[in-house]
């Protein structure tokens, strides 16, 4: 980390003249978003620009203060990139449609998910080794008589039955050459992404192999291919192939780039709230603590047209009913930089779903009531804080005593933490 220059923004912040300076060629028109203020990233990621490298975290990461400490020993910034790209990565494997695009960015300009799996082999199994027995004709080696005695010719000599020539047995390791693209395509991944990407090289020494010819490397894998029967090995190869395949020599000039880090925001609090929501209390704010048992928070579908699943659904991010205390929990993931409007959705909510799963006697007449707690869920580089987004006049509504949506800032660094399992004290 020494021997580069970092340029720390966050995303919907305003573009630094030097920034764009340094990283114009690399910043695409998707990258940047105009506003009445001027233009503002619109990504979370890494550009690397040989020694010069900017990273672009989440919206409302880290204080001003905070990044002044990074610009003054670069040094501490490193388990941050970790964790950034940790929080990419975990989302990405995540076996949903709904993350698709997260996917689709982290392997757009280099096959991360290629390197992943081949490395997931690596740590698993070691550098490939796979023996497979060649059977031939010869006069040395290991004989293997029901071969020999199927295939050979037979000879009569001195009223001796002989079979000649003899089928031999010998193993023949294929290791070198996959073992040799597994190395290339772990150590110079491990090279090229050493500030976020953590692990353990190969060492081996692949010069002799050209792997700037690409299409050679692939040919050659595919022949390996045909080799091969075991499930394992067979995905070892494919990912190789993707690996060779998506290979882009730049040069020293790489990017990841997430414009859905949305999806990634709303992944980190569901993961958040099932393991620390507590509770609402009294004055209106959300109460964190360790829980024993996860809380059932899940992204439900509701139905509420009198047509059914043929009509318009809801979604909210995160629904929880607790049968036990007859509390309805209705939260939404929001990745904001600041909330101004209306949150007409979660309004909404509430009515929509206010008698649904109540208690009805034999006539359908309501004989319960389910206490329902609405709340929009945003990040903050400050300290965590409840505030009320909205509060329904009664003037409007009288069936309703009080109805009021809250607003809860989560800190962004808290719940990439938890969410990576990366604990910076």
């Amino acid at each position: 980390m020494q021997n580069r220059q970092y340029y720390v923004v966050q995303d919907a912040e305003l573009i630094d003249p030097v920034v764009k300076e340094q990283f114009g060629h690399l910043l695409q028109a998707r990258d940047l978003a105009a506003t009445r203020d001027g233009e503002r990233y619109q990504f979370v990621g890494f550009i690397i620009n040989r020694d010069k490298v900017l990273v672009s975290f989440p919206k409302n990461t880290f204080t001003v203060q905070q990044r002044l400490a990074f610009q003054q020993d670069p040094r501490t910034l490193g388990p941050y990139l970790r964790m950034l790209f940790q929080c990419i990565k975990k989302t990405s494997e995540q076996r949903n449609n709904k993350y698709a695009g997260v996917l689709s960015e982290l392997d757009a300009d280099y096959p991360f998910m290629a390197f992943l799996s081949i490395y997931r082999y690596y740590t698993t199994y070691g550098l490939f080794t796979n023996e497979r027995e060649v059977k031939k004709f010869s006069y040395s080696g290991r004989i293997s008589w029901k071969d020999t005695i199927q295939k050979s010719p037979k000879v009569v000599n001195n009223s001796n039955l002989l079979f000649l020539p003899l089928v031999v047995r010998n193993n023949v390791s294929e290791h070198v050459f996959v073992s040799k693209c597994m190395a290339y395509a772990i150590d110079t991944t491990l090279e090229h992404f050493s500030l976020f990407l953590e692990g353990n090289r190969t060492g081996l020494d692949t010069r002799d192999i050209d792997f700037t010819n690409s299409s050679l490397i692939i040919a050659a894998l595919r022949q390996a291919k045909r080799n091969m029967f075991k499930d394992i090995h067979l995905r070892l190869i494919d990912a190789l192939l993707s690996f060779f395949q998506q290979q882009d020599l730049k040069g020293g000039k790489h990017q990841l780039k997430i414009y859905s880090f949305h999806m990634i925001w709303e992944n980190m609090v569901g993961n958040y709230l099932r393991y620390n929501f507590h509770m609402v209390n009294e004055r209106d704010q959300l109460k964190f603590s360790h829980c024993s048992e996860p809380k059932s928070f899940q992204k439900m579908t509701f139905y509420p047209d009198i047509r059914g699943q043929q009509g318009h659904a809801i979604e909210p991010d995160y629904y929880w009913f607790s049968s036990a205390d007859q509390v309805r929990y209705i939260f939404d993931a929001k990745y904001y930089r600041e909330l101004h409007e209306l949150d007409y959705k979660q309004v909404s909510y509430y009515f929509l779903l206010k008698h649904y799963g109540v208690n009805r006697d034999a006539e359908g007449n309501i004989t319960g009531d389910i206490a329902t707690y609405n709340a929009l869920l945003l990040p903050t580089e400050e300290e965590e804080r409840s505030i009320v987004h909205f509060e329904l006049n009664p003037e409007y509504n009288l069936d309703e005593e009080r109805f009021i949506v809250l607003a809860h800032y989560l800190k962004t660094i808290k719940i990439m933490e938890h969410y990576t399992r990366v604990y910076l004290g």
